[in-house]
């Protein structure tokens, strides 16, 4: 879902924000990677392909059912 390289470029930046010792940052830059990797996992993110891809099918879907309601609106016509 995310790729490394984004969820490396942002703990590196949150750990830039803590001017500590380099061993303390390095630490905090891999808990940060990990606990970042974990909460955005656990939210069932999707990519904006998919997104799109389903919004379409949402679309297409919902124009098939207006036409339906319309069809039989008009075999119920007496």
């Amino acid at each position: 879902m995310f790729n490394q390289e984004f969820l490396h470029t942002l703990s590196s930046k949150a750990a830039a924000l803590f001017p500590a010792a380099e061993q303390a940052r390095s630490k905090l830059q891999q808990e940060l990677h990990a606990l970042l990797q974990s909460s955005l996992g656990k939210m069932q993110l999707v990519t904006r392909e998919e997104f799109d891809s389903q919004s379409q099918l949402l679309a297409r879907a919902s124009a098939r059912i207006d036409e339906l309601e319309r069809r039989l609106a008009a075999l119920e016509k007496p």
